[in-house]
């Protein structure tokens, strides 16, 4: 019985990490709530809420009606019993909003640290390209092929398992859920496309056995991974002169546009565990703020009935 358990959640666990939860919250997706103005000045409410919220002349102001709270709750007496009850709602429902707008700063304030910025200055791959694509100069392309290279060396966690080049490791399963699918993709057909200019460039190794065997599958086609290796972290003097050239080809009007792509790409997918606690805490603080909402609809709705 205990196997059965341990093979249905292993299964189970399999299932999720399979359908990468965390790639779907790229940084762009949390960007559309962290980039707004009234979101941001949340940051402040865990330093001065409580002063804020639970200033007694701010409870007077936004406390219930007692009228109102006679007419919604079973509460019948004196007028102060009625007060002290709308007091005792007020603040029940002033601690949601303190704890609810408190996990928005959070969340926030996660966004604000560790968002990268050119996911903050653009809102997609498409209107970065469009920024950028006359104004790029080669040492920028040559810097995001080669910063895309290493964050997609990083994301695939089979790689390490034969290399020994990576020197940092993330939690397999924060690596397996977080792979982004379309930039890996992306990212293999940009480099195939950027060894063949490279190849038209070099037409004398075309039949050099040596550089077919370090850059080649046992078919003779162009193998990604390999060229990617060796773009992201060459080893020795023949694979750095190798990836300038591939940088140098990069830099082709053909592929510009999607290196470009790619570099946007790479740091929309930055920091997984990050982005994940972002979510979660705009969820929660979102969720709290919903509570008292939702009992004051139920409770005018009641009274409605009634």
């Amino acid at each position: 019985m205990t196997r059965l358990w341990s093979d249905r959640w292993a299964e189970a666990k399999s299932s999720v990490l399979d359908r990468r939860p965390i790639a779907r919250i790229p940084w762009s997706a949390i960007r559309r709530i962290g980039q707004s103005r009234l979101l941001s000045l949340t940051i402040v409410v865990p330093f001065l809420g409580s002063m804020i919220l639970f200033n007694q002349a701010v409870v007077d102001v936004l406390m219930l009606s007692p009228e109102m709270v006679r007419r919604w709750f079973p509460v019948d007496g004196p007028p102060e019993q009625l007060r002290a009850v709308a007091h005792n709602l007020t603040l029940s429902r002033l601690y949601y909003v303190y704890f609810g707008l408190s996990f928005l700063g959070f969340g926030s304030s996660l966004f604000a640290l560790f968002c990268p910025t050119i996911v903050k200055d653009y809102s997609s791959a498409a209107s970065f390209q469009a920024a950028e694509m006359n104004v790029a100069t080669k040492p920028r392309v040559h810097i995001m092929m080669a910063d895309a290279a290493r964050k997609a060396y990083f994301w695939d966690w089979d790689w390490h398992e034969e290399d020994d080049v990576v020197s940092f490791k993330s939690s397999q399963l924060v690596r397996r859920a977080g792979l982004p699918e379309d930039f890996r993709a992306l990212f293999h057909q940009v480099v195939r496309e950027v060894y063949a200019e490279w190849c038209r460039r070099n037409p004398n190794l075309q039949d050099d056995d040596d550089h077919h065997e370090m850059y080649h599958d046992v078919r003779g086609i162009p193998h990604a991974r390999k060229i990617g290796r060796a773009i992201a972290y060459p080893r020795h003097r023949p694979e750095t002169f190798f990836a300038d050239e591939m940088f140098d080809a990069s830099y082709e009007s053909g592929t510009r546009a999607d290196v470009l792509a790619l570099a946007y790409l790479a740091q929309d997918n930055t920091k997984p565990v990050l982005r994940l606690w972002t979510v979660i805490f705009y969820i929660v603080g979102f969720g709290l703020l919903l509570i008292p909402t939702g009992k004051t609809f139920y409770s005018v709705l009641r009274s409605i009935v009634a």
